[in-house]
Formats: structure tokens, C-alpha cells, sequence
């Protein structure tokens, strides 16, 4: 029989020795003991703007795809975000899409006439959108998202897909995204941003993702409540063996989200619970926000 709290402690500790490597103190008692707290992952070695997506590429439309087995349709399917970002766009609209990963929107938005550009950080997830039919519709550049002017100014709707945004893993280099994308809007444009809303209590410890005959996915996660930030691995066990898959996410609230582009010169104009226009509420669980321009109100 399998000791799973042994399993899951051997599984922790071996993340020092795959690829992005995380520092921890010891692991102290169960982790699937309700009620502790253990020090467990506090900070990542290495990880940069470009390691989720150099990381992720083989995976992405797998797990995150219109059809993935984590698929994202709970707030949005990928033509429910084009139908929005079209009329927020206009007819041949432009469209910057920070994180564009392997096209999962930015496809479809070309299907809706727009003219879109795509920036994102990793070489392998532009790599994976360029092969894709119709991917020749697309501008993309390679890029970092705090820096988002990089691919351009004067676009009628700049969009950040789920929870993209906090893959920027400091409040500092989220600031300075919002304020490149103050730059990058058109006096009458939109910036559009999908997230979760944080629940640091959900997230901390370990979750099963899939059981199978033949596989096993966890995720391992860490929450720094003074940081706000998420450090986790996840984890896909086969028989072939296991595969670690790191991720770092700085989360801020509905209300840091306002405050902090406030600062960067925008103003709020809307926050609905998903795509499809559900009022937003306390009970809420994610939310997709607009902001435009201060100084064109």
C-alpha cells in the first residue's frame, strides 16, 4: 500500500532537483493533515518572465485549450472572450494580447476581423502559435508584459487572459505593465483582465488534479501571504516518470487591481463575475475587469 503523506514528502523534496529549483525548510508533519501550517516552498531560483511558457509549451493546449482537461470555461469560453472583445473593439479593431501563449484567444479574435498582436516572453510558446493554422493573421513579439509597449501603442483593447497578469511576480512589475499599458491604449481604448479572485486558504498544500490508470497529477503549493504570492510545481507521475511543471504567481485583490492602475492612470469601468455579464459580487469567484484612460473621461 502506498504511504501517500511519505509520497507526497519525497515528492517535495526532489523539487530542488528539477529543473526551476525552489528553497524550503524542512517538511514538518503531514501535509494533508488539516489544521498545520508547515514551512514549506518560499521562493523560486531562476524563475523568470519566460520560465512558465518554456515550461508549459508542450502542455498548454492539452490542459488549457478550448477543450483542455483544465479547461477555462467556467469564466469564459475562447469565443465568448472573442464575441466581447470585438464589440469592445470595433469593426477591424486592434487588439494587444499580453501572454498570448500558444493563440488560445488571439485565434479567435482574428477570426472576428481583428487586427491582433501577440507579446509573450517564451520562445517555445511563439514557437507553438506559429505553427498553427491562421497564425499567420497574427503580429507577435517576443517580450516581456511589464514592458507591454514594446509591441506598439494605440490599440483599442490591450486583453489579459486568465490570470496571466499574475504570472508578473511582484507588485512592482505588475505596476509597471499598467502604466505601459496606459501608453499602449488609444485615447478611447479598453484594457480588459480576467482573474481569479484570491482565496490564499484554497490554494495552499497539496491538490489532486487527476487520478488515472496510467497517471497522477498533483499540484504542490506554497501561498506567502505577506508577498501574496503563489509558489507551486505541478506534478505529472507516470511510469515513466515524473515531470515538474513550476509555476510563481504574485495574486492581488479586485480592489489592489483598481488602486494600482488607478496609479498608472487608469479608471475602471466595468467588472462583471465572467464573460457572459454576471454581476459581480462578494460571493464571486473570478472577474473580468475594464479600465480606461483617466485622462479621456
Amino acid at each position: 500500500m502506498i504511504q501517500i503523506d511519505l509520497l507526497l514528502k519525497n515528492l517535495v523534496s526532489r523539487l530542488y532537483s528539477h529543473g526551476t529549483k525552489a528553497r524550503a525548510d524542512p517538511v514538518q508533519g503531514s501535509l494533508l493533515e488539516p489544521g498545520k501550517a508547515p514551512t514549506r516552498l518560499s521562493a523560486m531560483e531562476g524563475y523568470g518572465s519566460e520560465t512558465y511558457g518554456e515550461t508549459m509549451a508542450e502542455v498548454y493546449d492539452e490542459w488549457y485549450g478550448s477543450d483542455g482537461g483544465i479547461a477555462l470555461s467556467q469564466i469564459g469560453s475562447p469565443d465568448e472572450v472573442a464575441d466581447q472583445v470585438a464589440t469592445l473593439a470595433g469593426p477591424a479593431g486592434t487588439v494587444l494580447e499580453l501572454g498570448v501563449g500558444t493563440g488560445r484567444l488571439a485565434l479567435p479574435l482574428a477570426d472576428r476581423g481583428l487586427a491582433v498582436t501577440g507579446l509573450d516572453a517564451s520562445p517555445s510558446m511563439l514557437a507553438r502559435i506559429r505553427a498553427k493554422p491562421g497564425s499567420d493573421r497574427l503580429t507577435l513579439v517576443a517580450g516581456d508584459m511589464a514592458e507591454p509597449t514594446v509591441a506598439g501603442t494605440g490599440f483599442d483593447v490591450v486583453l489579459v487572459g486568465f490570470n496571466t497578469f499574475f504570472n508578473l511576480a511582484t507588485e512592482a512589475a505588475q505596476q509597471a505593465c499598467l502604466h505601459g499599458v496606459a501608453e499602449t491604449l488609444a485615447p478611447e481604448g479598453r484594457f480588459v483582465l480576467e482573474a481569479f479572485v484570491p482565496e490564499p486558504d484554497a490554494h495552499d498544500g497539496v491538490s489532486v488534479r487527476e487520478v488515472s490508470v496510467d497517471r497522477v497529477m498533483l499540484d504542490v503549493v506554497a501561498i506567502d501571504r505577506t508577498a501574496q504570492t503563489i509558489t507551486g510545481q505541478r506534478i505529472v507521475m507516470t511510469a515513466a516518470g515524473n515531470r515538474f511543471f513550476p509555476y510563481l504567481l504574485r495574486y492581488a485583490t479586485p480592489d489592489q487591481l483598481d488602486a494600482m492602475a488607478g496609479e498608472a492612470g487608469l479608471e475602471r469601468v466595468d467588472r462583471t463575475e465572467d464573460w457572459r455579464g454576471t454581476t459581480f459580487s462578494d460571493n464571486s469567484s473570478y472577474h473580468v475587469s475594464t479600465w480606461c484612460r483617466a485622462d479621456t473621461t
